[in-house]
């Protein structure tokens, strides 16, 4: 897939077919991504790749958190103003086409919980690097490989969904992957092959115009 097609094209998946994602086929898609920028080339990303029984596990550890309504172990930063109001506008372009109603708590409790399952993926992608590492400065290059996954993985006809919500509740990773307190997640990315049938797959969220967020200097 060319470059410029692939940024163009990729999209959050929300729903994913069942089938196994080859390791192999991870392993190149993890070799590719960390091609990525790094400041200092100090490559701070280190990754985690579950699935099968493991992740399977760590899903109904979210599901048991959610439900018990344990204190959260990250939480993103809040939203205002604008932010906030594409944040929402993305959130009524997937409630339509999933067809929620606004006053439907039913399935937007079930849509929650979707996010929390990794979208039913069959592997998930943790991210995290060392606490010693300064977390504004490196957080950037963090950000940078992230994107590189999810565009190396369209070359193998993968989609990908980056979540906080993957990290919302920490204990049971660290439980289930005996995951080091030395180590910071900073994201999850669920990946799999996506199923084109289900309808949030097909939602593409809008982008500001790039003359509405940039200032020309000397043109």
């Amino acid at each position: 897939m060319e470059l410029i097609q692939a940024i163009n094209e990729r999209r959050s998946i929300r729903g994913f077919k069942t089938d196994p994602v080859p390791q192999n086929v991870l392993r190149q898609v993890l070799k590719l991504a960390v091609r990525s920028v790094s400041a200092n080339n100090a490559q701070p990303w280190e990754f985690a790749v579950a699935t099968g029984d493991v992740l399977d596990a760590l899903r109904r550890s979210n599901q048991a958190a959610l439900q018990e309504k344990q204190a959260e172990d990250y939480a993103g930063a809040s939203l205002r103003g604008v932010y906030l109001d594409r944040s929402k506008a993305l959130g009524k372009q997937l409630f339509s086409a999933m067809d929620i109603a606004r006053d439907d708590r039913k399935s937007r409790s079930w849509w929650l919980a979707r996010g929390f399952s990794f979208f039913d993926a069959p592997v998930l992608i943790l991210l995290y690097m060392d606490k010693s590492l300064d977390e504004t400065a490196f957080r950037f290059d963090m950000g940078c490989v992230t994107q590189n996954i999810c565009l190396a993985a369209m070359e193998y006809g993968l989609g990908t969904c980056v979540e906080e919500q993957a990290i919302t509740y920490q204990n049971g990773i660290r439980e289930e992957l005996h995951f080091p307190e030395s180590k910071q997640l900073v994201c999850g990315i669920a990946i799999g092959y996506p199923d084109w049938t289900f309808p949030a797959n097909n939602v593409v969220s809008t982008r500001e115009a790039v003359d509405n967020i940039t200032k020309w200097y000397g043109f």
